[in-house]
């Protein structure tokens, strides 16, 4: 009788440790969000990127100049508005700001990944690793069965966000 009292208070101690989980990670995901919401000041003169991107400083950022950075050279076309081949500063802060948006968006996918997970019961949540890129999420780690990782690949997909899904989890 000891023992079946013993184990309602390990699975209840173990939905507790998730929710708290949880509820730590998304914490951790708006507090790491609420460092950049400052006010922002604009000093006279150009950003120091956008300097160091502009190699031959002529006050724009040319096709071969935005090789350096892989993210403005992915978006060069998109933003580079006036079609003249180069981005002002203030094309080159667009860019910037849709990366940023892109950053957050990612974040708040991962965030609800790993929240899916760690609430699915017998999926070892601590064990996969979640990384996102534009609503592509990779799963990576190690599980003990082969029905795990599918089921992980599975409840990824169904959150909200996820475009598609690698699923790197090996079995051990």
């Amino acid at each position: 009788m000891w023992i079946n009292g013993c184990d309602a208070y390990i699975r209840s101690s173990e939905t507790n440790m998730r929710a708290f989980i949880t509820l730590l990670s998304l914490l951790t995901s708006t507090a790491a969000l609420a460092q950049n919401t400052g006010e922002v000041t604009t000093l006279p003169g150009p950003r120091a990127d956008f300097v160091a991107l502009d190699r031959n400083r002529d006050g724009y950022i040319s096709k071969v100049e935005a090789l350096a950075n892989p993210e403005v050279h992915k978006r060069f076309a998109a933003f580079d508005r006036d079609r003249d081949g180069r981005l002002s500063e203030a094309e080159y802060v667009a860019v910037m700001e849709d990366n940023d948006k892109r950053i957050f968006e990612d974040s708040v996918i991962t965030a609800r990944v790993k929240a899916a997970l760690l609430a699915e019961k017998g999926i070892p949540s601590l064990s996969i690793s979640v990384e996102t890129y534009e609503g592509r999420v990779q799963l990576s780690g190690f599980v003990k069965a082969p029905d795990i990782v599918s089921r992980a690949g599975r409840v990824t997909a169904g959150v909200s966000g996820v475009r598609t899904v690698h699923n790197n989890i090996s079995v051990r």
